[in-house]
């Protein structure tokens, strides 16, 4: 299953009208997903005007999307209002490929989160060493010439995970299905009032390694595909 069929999956079941996407990019996985009302947010988007017509074209929905080019922590800020009134039931979350960029994107978005809403994560699951190398960007990662590099990257992601279970354990339910890359699952059972980042905490679980994932996948509640049913 891919991020866009899990996306789907879960519109389709809950009936949700509002979609949200952090590092939209080149649209790759924005355009194909079916909702009535479509937020994209990044930093410099590459979608040419062809793209955005082809894409109308396949799904009327496409005309009516809202692309804000913003870092993801500018977007939370400047646009607070707007967020507040268009209330995103799901979230898909796939910026910067680090445990910081990645956890205040996840935190923005909890504070915001309709009720009963879904947040995604995408990159939860580095496949190999290289892969969760910590870097500012892809170019960087390129540049490290890792041992073991295959091109993939998801940075240090994962550790968003493991910082969220323990910190929020009674608030949310969270796993990682284990599909394209690791796909977190986040939904609130409980509100949360406390956003800021425990730098404790925070400063604990960075010092994890890929292979403390590895050895105890236990830490971001790693599920099979299978599961997926029993959660959406």
């Amino acid at each position: 299953m891919t991020r866009v069929q899990l996306i789907q999956k879960i519109i389709d079941s809950k009936n949700f009208e509002r979609y949200l996407e952090i590092g939209t990019y080149k649209g790759e996985s924005f355009f194909p997903v079916v909702c009535n009302k479509k937020v994209a947010i990044d930093p410099q988007f590459n979608i040419p005007l062809k793209r955005k017509l082809k894409w109308i074209y396949k799904d009327y929905h496409n005309i009516f999307n809202t692309y804000i080019e913003l870092t993801s922590d500018d977007f939370f800020k400047l646009k607070a209002n707007f967020v507040k009134r268009y209330k995103p039931q799901i979230v898909f979350v796939d910026g910067l490929h680090t445990f910081k960029a990645s956890l205040l994107d996840v935190l923005n978005s909890l504070e915001y989160l309709s009720e009963n809403g879904v947040i995604v994560m995408h990159d939860c699951l580095p496949p190999n060493k290289a892969a969760s190398t910590f870097a500012n960007s892809f170019k960087e990662a390129i540049d490290m010439k890792l041992e073991g590099w295959t091109g993939e990257w998801t940075g240090d992601v994962w550790k968003t995970v493991v910082y969220l279970k323990e910190k929020y354990d009674d608030n949310i339910n969270l796993c990682v299905l284990d599909t394209d890359y690791g796909l977190g699952y986040i939904t609130v059972n409980e509100p949360i009032i406390d956003f800021k980042i425990d730098e404790d905490i925070f400063n604990r679980v960075n010092e994890l390694t890929y292979n403390d994932l590895i050895n105890n996948t236990s830490l971001i509640n790693l599920k099979s595909i299978k599961y997926v049913d029993d959660i959406v």
